[in-house]
């Protein structure tokens, strides 16, 4: 039978790439204009193969580091939502369990919490040794070879998908991994910043490598890549407490010289899928002086902390924050303490009240009890 997506399969993908995009200008036009037939358009393109990625739009984020983030046009990150739903289960099976970005029911809260119990298994709570080898890969997403990436999917779905979809995804995988963003995408950023973005952290318009952080399929992609790394270090080199997050990776071990011995096979390992690591970044220690990952310092004792750049990020935002709308402005600030109180650091949470600037103050009000700003003239 020939494969073909129905209007109800692109329908559900729809409503998922919705889901808190219904602000955004591209989606506003896509459902605005004429939703129904905007999505028989991609059904008909889908069916009858001439399916290509629209231009993508070029931004520059400035925190935690400059970087060139690109979207894709609302119509493509449907059909993104489609592969995905499909091959999110097969992809499941590939990964371990400490890889921990960008997967149901995990991400940096699991991460964090996978760490402390590791940390307070092998410490017996701060009795025993407990080290820990800490890696950084340099330049991450730029440094991901597009076309392995396809094939590596193209194989997961050949002899693992079990769906009615698999001609229609092996037609769609080399046109979502290999495009490359770069090439006549528009740019929606400062062009002054831009400049300032380091080169290993852009997208080469003549290059293979790279993938465009902030399409659902690089994430993906980015977890698959290092998939068989991953397990090489959980079942070969046996270092269970292994945790991945993106390009950050923490092992926690009761043997330094393991963790030593080991970073000469890392190395090797990683250049099969042409990743180096961050030497600077990249060291073995006591876990005794704390562990940092995903901006928290953990500790063998069970307790965590904010990092010092967090710290630093904080402080920064308070001091820069203008006053515009009232409303915004409550907004803007619960926002940023809200994001806060998973670092269990009451006094920073406190400091940021006090150094915000007097035109803020005068307009919100610090509640020490709930731990939230109030707007003065509002308070009952």
């Amino acid at each position: 039978m020939e494969d073909k997506i129905t209007f109800e399969e692109l329908y559900e993908a729809y409503n998922l790439c919705l889901k808190n995009k219904k602000r955004k200008m591209g989606t506003y036009k896509f459902v605005n204009d004429n939703l129904c037939e905007n999505l028989m358009n991609l059904v008909e393109t889908l069916n009858n193969r001439n399916y290509m990625p629209q231009t993508s739009n070029c931004y520059v984020i400035v925190e935690p580091a400059l970087r060139e983030i690109y979207a894709a046009q609302f119509g493509d990150r449907i059909i993104q939502h489609f592969y995905m739903k499909e091959v999110e289960s097969i992809l499941e099976d590939e990964l371990v369990d400490g890889c921990c970005s960008c997967r149901k029911g995990k991400g940096t809260g699991y991460a964090l919490n996978l760490l402390k119990e590791y940390l307070v298994e092998t410490s017996s709570y701060g009795k025993k040794d407990c080290y820990f080898l800490k890696i950084d890969l340099s330049g991450y997403f730029m440094s991901i070879d597009r076309k392995q990436i396809g094939e590596k999917f193209s194989k997961l779905i050949e002899t693992k998908y079990q769906g009615r979809h698999k001609e229609l995804l092996l037609y769609l995988t080399p046109l979502i991994f290999e495009n490359n963003p770069a090439l006549n995408c528009r740019y929606k950023c400062n062009e002054k910043i831009r400049k300032k973005v380091p080169e290993r952290r852009k997208m080469k318009k003549d290059s293979s490598y790279g993938m465009a952080i902030g399409n659902l399929t690089a994430q993906a992609g980015s977890n698959l890549n290092l998939s068989e790394f991953d397990k090489y270090v959980v079942n070969h080199l046996n270092l269970k407490r292994y945790i991945r997050y993106v390009d950050d990776i923490v092992i926690i071990s009761n043997n330094k010289e393991k963790l030593t011995s080991a970073i000469p096979l890392i190395v090797k390992k990683l250049a099969e899928t042409h990743q180096t690591i961050n030497e600077k970044k990249t060291k073995v220690d006591t876990a005794y002086h704390g562990v940092p990952f995903l901006g928290k310092v953990s500790y063998p004792y069970g307790y965590q902390k904010p990092s010092k750049q967090v710290i630093i990020r904080v402080y920064q935002k308070a001091k820069k924050i203008s006053y515009a709308d009232k409303y915004n402005l409550l907004a803007k600030t619960n926002s940023q303490i809200g994001s806060l109180k998973n670092y269990n650091c009451k006094k920073l949470i406190t400091n940021y009240a006090k150094i915000l600037p007097e035109e803020v103050k005068k307009v919100l009000k610090f509640d020490n009890i709930e731990s939230k700003f109030e707007i003065r003239n509002e308070i009952q």
